[in-house]
């Protein structure tokens, strides 16, 4: 509902998500516009279309109030439910300690996998499967990657203990679509490139900001005229 309308006091551009609780309680979460985002707990989405990737994740919810272990979120948003609804009148409105995503997204065609969550995944990492190109090698191979913090890592199974391969932000250099195959991506470090493969163009993008936003946030001194890669099937 927007801030005009609800009864929390917010302004004409805030928002607020309205949750059935799995004890059947109604809780409203705020969103509030700060004028070049949304805030939605400690996190900015800086469009409503990025908001709406986000619930679309299947995003679950921390509040100061959860007692059953210390970072694992109380409410996980799976459903709406319609508007129409009837309300207990007794709807609180309540606050975001923190929120992850749960990865809801649609089925990679390029990899054969039985799931594509990950259920720690937070706002500030990003993990699943895509498929790489081998350095040496030049096969194409399906990879779970996982970004936190400052590395990229991948591994030739969800479940495996130790990566085949880091990238590491802070000396990696730049980030590029590369149309000349489906849904392409590369990303460039000293010496190397990698030509990665997503399953949709929403997904590549998805990968693309992540980590152009690490790139800026552990490198922001690096070399800004790195030439786009020449594509794969350049002679």
């Amino acid at each position: 509902s927007s801030g005009i309308n609800a009864e929390y006091g917010g302004g004409p551009d805030d928002l607020a998500v309205s949750v059935r609780s799995p004890d059947g309680s109604i809780r409203h979460f705020t969103i509030i516009w700060e004028g070049d985002g949304y805030m939605f707990g400690k996190h900015k989405f800086k469009n409503i279309a990025k908001l709406l990737e986000h619930f679309n994740n299947i995003p679950a919810i921390a509040t100061p109030d959860s007692t059953k272990r210390e970072g694992v979120a109380e409410i996980e948003l799976r459903y709406p439910y319609p508007r129409e609804i009837t309300e207990d009148s007794k709807a609180t409105y309540g606050d975001i300690e923190d929120h992850i995503e749960t990865g809801a997204r649609p089925i990679d065609i390029y990899c054969d996998r039985d799931d594509v969550s990950d259920p720690d995944f937070e706002i500030r990492q990003k993990s699943g499967f895509l498929t790489k190109r081998g350095d040496y090698v030049k096969s194409w191979k399906c990879r779970w990657f996982v970004i936190q913090k400052n590395w990229m890592r991948y591994y030739v199974s969800k479940t495996a203990i130790s990566p085949r391969g880091i990238i590491d932000f802070t000396v990696a250099l730049a980030v590029y679509t590369d149309d000349s195959y489906d849904n392409g991506f590369t990303v460039s470090v000293p010496k190397r490139v990698y030509y990665i493969q997503a399953s949709t163009p929403e997904e590549r993008d998805g990968w693309i900001e992540m980590i152009a936003w690490k790139l800026d946030y552990y490198n922001p001194k690096r070399d800004k005229t790195v030439k786009k890669p020449p594509p794969l099937n350049s002679k």
